[in-house]
């Protein structure tokens, strides 16, 4: 029923261990991340792995700070959108996902619990804004904060936020921006320190480079450098990050990572870990506090076109 670090197990409870809950002295966790490939190196499962390790490390933190809370740990999702367009990933539809978010949401609110934090480790657009959807939702029907410090993270690396990338000693390049979208540095640093015995001839694998923009990569690119030059910083950023991802994903001589893995280490892995945990407490206290969590993600303005 509980686990190595005391937290229970919800898929090991009876009716009986339910009820003796007080579920507004309880944090909910889950992990939630898709089924992707990740280049020659890393398995299919990395995002939920690192998820995995990421609620290990958010509960440890946790058991410290609220002693008086019960952890309550439900089993990982394997469901995720816009994974990466390579034969052997499995892609979940953007409505699929906010379904089924929505209704965990409303089987926990139904028992009285309020919070649920979401373990994971995907930058796909419509993963991140169902995600928020849901999450919006959720605090507006229940007052239930879903909190997923991914989203937060995902913005902070993209865009090289210094407090961040001081935070975890990283620089640009080897922080989980555009260039290092996707199984390079980070994402196999993380791997190394989460399931280290996963992790395949890593050092071996060839830088894959961000592609040049062309088509309607080109055209986002563009627009985003000249509403930056007028100060609408916030809509230029998520336009220059649009432009590199549909170059990268567009590119007929895309491979399945994106990013340096031969310059990963464990080290800078758990560094990164610790930037997780970091965020993800100060969106918990806030939700604490009876404030609505600001999760929201990049891209959030092109949710009207996410079917």
């Amino acid at each position: 029923m509980t686990g190595p670090l005391g937290v229970l197990k919800y898929a090991e409870l009876t009716m009986s261990d339910l009820q003796k809950i007080n579920p507004r002295r309880a944090i909910c966790l889950i992990t939630v991340s898709p089924l992707e490939v990740h280049g020659p190196h890393l398995p299919v499962g990395a995002d939920v792995f690192v998820g995995e390790k990421l609620q290990e490390e958010y509960c440890r933190t946790l058991a410290g700070r609220y002693p008086g809370y019960r952890l309550v740990l439900l089993p990982p999702l394997y469901a995720g959108c816009d994974p990466l367009p390579f034969k052997g990933s499995i892609p979940v539809r953007a409505r699929t996902l906010e379904s089924l978010l929505w209704d965990y949401v409303q089987g926990l609110a139904g028992q009285g619990f309020r919070l649920l934090m979401v373990c994971d480790n995907h930058g796909g657009p419509s993963h991140q804004i169902a995600m928020e959807i849901v999450a919006r939702r959720a605090w507006r029907r229940y007052g239930f904060a879903l909190i997923n410090p991914f989203n937060v993270i995902f913005r902070k690396m993209v865009l090289n936020d210094p407090y961040f990338l001081k935070l975890v000693s990283l620089s640009p390049g080897e922080c989980g921006d555009d260039p290092d979208a996707h199984a390079g540095t980070n994402e196999t640093s993380l791997m190394l320190a989460s399931r280290e015995e996963l992790v395949r001839g890593w050092k071996e694998v060839a830088p894959s480079l961000q592609p040049e923009w062309s088509g309607i990569s080109a055209l986002a690119g563009r627009l985003g450098h000249i509403l930056g030059r007028i100060g609408l910083t916030g809509i230029s950023a998520d336009l220059v990050h649009l432009a590199n991802l549909l170059a990268w994903v567009n590119s007929p001589d895309k491979k399945p990572y994106l990013g340096s893995p031969g310059l990963a280490d464990p080290e800078s892995g758990h560094r990164m870990i610790k930037g997780h945990v970091s965020v993800a407490m100060d969106l918990l206290e806030e939700a604490m506090a009876g404030k609505k969590p600001s999760t929201r993600p990049m891209l959030w303005w092109i949710r009207a076109f996410r079917r």
